[in-house]
């Protein structure tokens, strides 16, 4: 379907950093993952979308633990738009996360669904929490 691009893989990782701006504020935020031309098949799961956080190994210095935040499935029925709730309670700021989404391998090979991730969003009351891309230094 996309004949101007590369295959690139079957998982995208986007690394965010999420920095708490009022320490009173709530503990949690949404990220809004929204796609294009997803066509998922019924009776098959769905693209997996994992929410991972990076905490520091206390006993293993510049050395980070993978931590499941949250997981959903997009599919057909989300009409391009996945909204993933995260909770950063007793978490660090800043805190490094990982979107990543993985696309439906249950299905057969051929079948892969081909579609595009246009927008990362981060939805925060009151600005609680900002995102930027990557993680500092």
């Amino acid at each position: 379907m996309y004949g101007d691009s590369c295959y690139s893989g079957l998982t995208v990782d986007i690394p965010l950093t999420l920095v708490k701006t009022d320490p009173g504020g709530a503990d949690t935020t949404t990220l809004q993952i929204v796609t294009e031309d997803v066509e998922t098949f019924t009776g098959y799961p769905g693209h997996l979308i994992t929410v991972i956080l990076y905490e520091p190994e206390p006993s293993q210095p510049y050395h980070f633990k993978e931590v499941e935040l949250a997981s959903a499935r997009l599919t057909s029925a989300d009409n391009n738009h996945v909204n993933i709730n995260i909770n950063l309670a007793n978490r660090a700021s800043p805190a490094r996360v990982s979107v990543r989404i993985r696309v439906d391998t249950e299905v057969p090979a051929g079948l892969y669904d081909d579609f595009v991730v246009t927008r990362l969003s981060n939805k925060s009351s009151n600005y609680t929490w900002i995102a930027s891309l990557g993680f500092p230094a």
